[in-house]
């Protein structure tokens, strides 16, 4: 019979300045993008643009007081441009009051991962006032909030992309990035969680490939065991912004261990077609635990 070993085994979460590590694959371009091979710096922050990018003069917004802008145009497409500065918002990491107001109805960022480090974004918006197509990125820092505004007069997918591809150039040069509040301690507790279900992973995986039938049976019932422990453990902690993702993840943990109880019934059954069938139950339950990973992921948090 046929076995499918996939899942959470050889995945860590680690608790590391309060974040859960994450990786995922990258979809492959239809063309390699342009080089940063230019670069602009300002007293708090530098970073890279492509060539066919230039540096404006500044043109300060009452509406978004920054300091120490910078503005870049592109050339690729109409009225579109970076602007780059530091804001001084009530809340660390916070967009000024004046912008926010203009968004209307409090959107909800979602978090970003550029150049190793967390932006919450404000993916295509459109201030009251404006006419033009903006998406806005901030990152807490100990020298104020980084705040980049990528607008365009018509929506592009290519130049927020490049946008991005800047701003995952920013460094400072003095002072540090701040966490987007990233919860410590519920990274602490599902890494223990996870830690102790690749332990099992690891020592009971390999008998799901023996070519003993009992042997399968008591990996399969294993791996189930661990899978449910885990979902109980994981269904008890909490953390800031995270009851929903955890769900995902106490929910996916289930359905590893449904599936794992089933694949031990038809090893010990010797049921064939039953066997291929929890295989496929198997392979569903590791996608739903990719996705409630995912969503962490978008809260700020990273699995590796």
């Amino acid at each position: 019979m046929r076995t499918i070993l996939r899942g959470v085994a050889g995945v860590v979460v680690v608790a590391a300045v309060g974040f859960l590590w994450a990786h995922f694959g990258l979809k492959k371009a239809d063309a390699p993008p342009a080089a940063l091979d230019r670069q602009a710096s300002v007293a708090d922050f530098r970073v890279d643009f492509p060539s066919s990018w230039h540096v404006a003069p500044a043109q300060p917004d009452p509406g978004v007081p920054l300091n120490d802008e910078l503005t870049l145009t592109s050339s690729d497409a109409t009225h579109a441009q970076l602007v780059i500065g530091t804001a001084h918002p009530a809340e660390p990491g916070g967009l000024p009051p004046s912008l926010l107001a203009a968004l209307g109805a409090s959107p909800k960022p979602h978090v970003v991962s550029l150049g190793g480090v967390n932006f919450d974004r404000y993916l295509n918006v459109t201030p009251a006032g404006g006419n033009v197509s903006e998406s806005i990125y901030s990152l807490p820092t100990t020298i104020g909030t980084v705040t980049a505004i990528c607008s365009a007069r018509t929506q592009s997918v290519s130049f927020t992309s490049n946008c991005e591809r800047v701003l995952a150039t920013v460094r400072l040069t003095t002072g540090g990035v701040l966490s987007l509040g990233a919860d410590p301690g519920y990274a602490l507790n599902l890494n223990r969680i996870i830690d102790r279900l690749n332990s099992v992973r690891r020592s009971a995986g390999s008998g799901l490939r023996a070519a003993s039938v009992q042997t399968r049976v008591r990996a399969a019932t294993a791996l189930a065991t661990a899978h449910a422990v885990a979902a109980s453990s994981a269904r008890h902690i909490s953390g800031t912004d995270v009851s929903v993702a955890n769900r995902a993840v106490v929910a996916a943990l289930d359905m590893n261990a449904a599936a794992y109880r089933a694949l031990a019934r038809a090893a010990g059954a010797a049921d064939i077609p039953g066997y291929a069938r929890a295989e496929a139950k198997i392979a569903a339950a590791t996608r739903a635990l990719d996705a409630a990973f995912a969503q962490l992921r978008g809260l700020g948090y990273r699995v590796r």
